[in-house]
């Protein structure tokens, strides 16, 4: 397109197009798309589109670079990029509806900024634009990213109040959403106590995920349905789910997650007395975390709790505290997991 020096509006829109379909595969690939579109969308002349239709593009493009900054973290330019594009809509007669989708994007990263407060406002007003202009398909988003900002602010009855006002609208825009809102619904009722609900609904999406082929969901939410059946006692049951999230984090990958899901079948089988394969498990575990380059402290951990297995003094509550030490090692430099984007 550089050395092309093709410059259309028509250009633009296929950038942002085809950058949203690259973004959750390769998300600096979409940021450079997105930053080319608004190289292009800066360079078309209001002599020869209507200037609303060029301020707008050039808003949309914006909006979009700002998306994937904030989804690579550099979250201080996503700023600056919604900021700009917020100024350029205001300059045209009717401004709500790209508003809104703007604010969406806000409200994405506003929640890594802390600025939670912000996020559900901006949500909520969203959602209320999105259905006063009848796009039921945005307003099921707004609502989405409502109850995730609510969810992460262990507000939960308000998250599953959000959820459950769209998870059977016919406008989810497609089977990951639908299937995505019903897990999340299934987390609101774990914390809320509502055990057996939540198993019904995570044992649900279990299927869906598998059915969909969406591997790494179907890991962390088949990790998700066999600690809420070991919360409500019942670890027979929870064993072999949790050796199946096990086995599917290690064929993704998923070194830390694998760890931490095998840790948990550890303790699930010593609740039950089932202490054979433990040692083995506990090896597995000390290799699993090294390959995951895990600090020192984490390394330590793991050969204590070896150590009190190998003497006979293992027991579910030690695990659980080598469990909560190690996932919090492990999270210290994770990456905030993103949203799909609303467009």
């Amino acid at each position: 397109l550089r050395k092309s020096g093709v410059r259309t509006a028509g250009i633009v829109r296929q950038l942002l197009l085809r950058m949203r379909a690259v973004s959750p595969r390769v998300p600096v690939d979409a940021l450079v798309g997105t930053t080319l579109a608004v190289e292009i969308a800066d360079s078309l002349a209001v002599t020869e589109y209507p200037s609303d239709f060029v301020i707008t593009l050039r808003a949309q493009a914006l909006r979009d670079q700002a998306w994937g900054l904030s989804v690579v973290g550099r979250l201080r330019e996503a700023t600056v990029a919604a900021d700009r594009a917020e100024r350029l809509l205001l300059q045209t007669p009717i401004p709500d509806y790209e508003l809104a989708r703007l604010n969406l994007v806000r409200a994405n990263f506003y929640r890594w900024t802390d600025r939670i407060d912000d996020a559900i406002a901006l949500s909520r007003k969203a959602a209320e634009i999105f259905e006063r202009f009848g796009d039921r398909r945005m307003f099921v988003t707004a609502r989405n990213y409502e109850g995730v900002t609510l969810f992460g602010r262990n507000e939960y009855a308000s998250a599953l109040a959000a959820y459950r006002s769209v998870e059977n609208d016919p406008a989810i825009p497609d089977d990951a959403t639908r299937v995505a809102i019903r897990f999340n619904i299934g987390l609101c009722h774990r914390e809320l106590g509502h055990i057996e609900d939540a198993i019904q609904a995570l044992t649900a999406a279990t299927a869906e995920y598998e059915m969909l082929g969406m591997d790494a969901n179907l890991a962390k939410c088949s990790w998700t349905l066999a600690t809420t059946i070991a919360v409500a006692g019942r670890h027979t049951e929870a064993v072999p789910i949790f050796r199946t999230a096990w086995n599917k984090f290690e064929s993704l990958g998923m070194e830390s997650n694998a760890a931490l899901a095998a840790l948990e079948l550890v303790e699930n089988l010593l609740v039950l007395g089932r202490t054979d394969e433990v040692p083995a498990i506990c090896r597995t575990l000390i290799d699993r975390f090294t390959r995951a380059g895990m600090g020192g402290s984490a390394m330590t951990a793991l050969a204590f709790l070896r150590e009190t297995v190998a003497t006979g003094h293992a027991t579910p509550s030690l695990v659980r505290h080598v469990y909560g030490f190690l996932r919090d090692v492990s999270r210290k430099d994770a990456v905030a997991p993103d949203l799909v984007t609303g467009d």
